[in-house]
């Protein structure tokens, strides 16, 4: 039991980053070391079974589990091996967004416990997007490391800590038929838009149509009404009071309105109302999507 302690705590030692490294690519999470016997000799042509665990710590410094998989390794003819450690597409935003780390183990003890590092240009590609930026897309499920504007819960969407924590709630925006528009004051026309993260309205901007509609001047004129005149028609007839229009003559006669001058007249009133519900350019569909 003793040899076999010595030989995990020795194990142990070359696990250190001195003896094993580990580095980002595409595929995943390449991991190399070399084992040795407790003569510290080279394990060759060895089958060695070891657990890879990912994982990081939350506010509360409690580890929350990334990814884990255990495998049996052979080592090559100096007691080399390697292994990718692919800890999946939907994983990646964790990692990325997180201080992941790698736990090695064989059994149980513990070869090594290290912390993910990035390297100068896994840093800048990372930082290239950062969480929290928005844009349009054209499909219709967000790819990885994003998620759809469609106001959804995030709760349960395994590295939106960060975002969560920009936005101050549980939910992506929903930006389904929306415009966006930059915060704050213009410093052109003055006017605002809406506080960050809030939602403005939509409006029209204070406008009248004017109504200037005249009628055809027609100069100085009266208007000529054709009447029947009776004379001698007397005053009373069956209790009932007549007037009596006297004229040179009997019959029909003509009488004019008085001249009223030359003048016009004014017509007021509103235009007839027109158009849609809403006032918007011309509009090409798509998706928002957010960074986590």
């Amino acid at each position: 039991m003793k040899t076999s302690l010595f030989f995990l705590l020795f194990f142990t030692l070359v696990f250190n980053p001195l003896n094993a490294q580990t580095s980002a690519s595409e595929a995943g999470i390449a991991v190399q070391g070399i084992a040795r016997d407790n003569n510290n000799a080279a394990r060759v042509s060895a089958d060695i079974v070891l657990t890879f665990e990912l994982y990081y710590r939350n506010t509360s410094n409690v580890e929350v589990p990334i990814y884990s998989e255990t495998i049996t390794l052979t080592t090559d003819a100096f007691g080399v091996f390697s292994h990718i450690l692919d800890a999946g597409e939907a994983n990646q935003p964790v990692i990325q967004q997180n201080h992941a780390f790698l736990r090695i183990s064989e059994g149980v003890t513990i070869i090594s416990n290290e912390i993910l590092k990035h390297v100068p240009y896994a840093i800048s590609a990372n930082n290239g997007v950062p969480t929290g930026s928005i844009m349009p897309y054209m499909g219709a499920t967000a790819p990885s490391g994003w998620v759809l504007c469609n106001g959804q819960s995030l709760t349960s969407i395994p590295g939106a800590e960060n975002l969560i924590s920009i936005l101050g709630n549980n939910n992506a925006p929903n930006l389904n038929g929306m415009f966006l528009r930059g915060t704050g004051a213009n410093p052109v026309n003055g006017q605002s838009g809406p506080g960050l993260g809030g939602v403005q309205g939509d409006q029209y901007r204070g406008h009248g149509h004017g109504v200037n509609i005249n009628t055809n001047f027609t100069g100085n004129h009266s208007h000529t009404s054709n009447i029947v005149v009776f004379t001698n028609v007397p005053t009373t007839q069956g209790g009932n009071n007549f007037r009596t229009i006297s004229s040179p003559t009997s019959g029909n006669g003509n009488f004019s309105t008085r001249d009223a001058g030359v003048h016009n007249h004014n017509v007021s009133g509103n235009t007839q109302g027109s158009g849609g519900s809403e006032t918007r350019p011309v509009s090409y569909g798509v998706n928002y999507i957010i960074k986590l």
